[in-house]
């Protein structure tokens, strides 16, 4: 019996249909993992841009709404949130806000008694400064008193905050080493049963029946448009990346206070991470309510994914 055997032609024919068939099978799979790496990479930015939009929506619900700016740590050139145009270039956003922890624990009312009131003295309706001092110790991690940790701003028309704000607006709440006009600072609190004397240390024209208790401001920024030369945070520098998403907290401009990241008054405050891979942040204003828009991208080879997340805080 004569046994057959392949010709070098043929053998080579072969060889090269299993090289064009490997390569075939390696850009599929290739394809595949480049196809479920963008399904998870997409998925989990979704994820995790949505639930920073969600926390700083529950931040921003608990805003004084006239509080609420724009800054430039360049220019240290700042703008009420509703004045900003689209070409303007304000990077950092900040805004003063109430006690929340303190309204959710206790439901304070934030009303004062016009008739038992008498300027600088408000008599505020169902304060408990023991408790609420208690919460506020435990919030900022510090023994301070509550008179040094809190003011007062009078909520206004709308519950917006003074109005007359407005029109001197650079010297209206303390930003950035500027007066503080309507943020009463507090003197002393003396408890009354239920209620309690407020005194201010600031004369204020007009005493209101509903106030905020405000405990802090609060400022947003990507770490690439901060400068190392202003950073006097406890967390140093380079712990963030250039695309972190920071959110400070625990300052007071109503005491001459700056975020930590900022030199422009004097820098205090605490700061941690809220989202790596941001592209873009912004917080605009839209008939009285804030709309936040984060984008989020990364870059890997060939493959760039980008994100963007919309939310309204009312």
């Amino acid at each position: 019996m004569v046994r057959k055997s392949f010709t070098l032609i043929e053998g080579i024919f072969v060889i090269i249909v299993l090289a064009i068939i490997a390569m075939v099978g390696v850009r599929i799979v290739g394809e595949l993992y480049k196809r479920d790496y963008i399904v998870k990479q997409v998925s989990k930015f979704g994820f995790l841009s949505q639930q920073t939009a969600d926390i700083l929506s529950e931040r921003l619900y608990n805003r004084i709404p006239l509080t609420v700016i724009g800054y430039n740590p360049s220019t240290h050139d700042f703008k009420y949130i509703g004045d900003i145009e689209s070409d303007d270039n304000y990077t950092v956003f900040e805004w003063i806000s109430d006690s929340f922890d303190v309204k959710k624990e206790l439901n304070l009312s934030g009303f004062v008694d016009l008739y038992k009131s008498k300027k600088p003295i408000l008599y505020a309706k169902d304060f408990h400064k023991d408790f609420i001092q208690s919460v506020e110790q435990n919030k900022f991690d510090t023994s301070s008193k509550l008179e040094d940790l809190t003011a007062v701003i009078f909520a206004g028309s709308f519950d917006r905050g003074e109005e007359a704000a407005l029109d001197d607006y650079n010297d209206s709440f303390g930003w950035h080493g500027n007066k503080h006009k309507y943020v009463y600072r507090i003197d002393e609190i003396n408890q009354s049963g239920n209620d309690a004397n407020i005194s201010l240390k600031d004369n204020a024209d007009r005493i209101y029946e509903k106030f905020y208790l405000v405990d802090s401001a609060y400022a947003i920024a990507i770490k690439r448009d901060l400068k190392k030369s202003d950073w006097n945070c406890n967390t140093p520098w380079d712990k963030f990346k250039k695309n972190d998403l920071l959110l400070f907290y625990n300052y007071r401009p109503w005491d001459g206070k700056t975020y930590c990241g900022d030199t422009n008054g004097t820098p205090d405050g605490n700061v941690t991470l809220l989202l790596n891979n941001v592209n873009g942040f912004k917080i605009k204003s839209v008939n009285s309510h804030l709309v936040i828009l984060i984008n989020m991208k990364s870059s890997k080879a060939d493959i760039n994914i980008s994100v963007s997340k919309q939310k309204v805080a009312f």
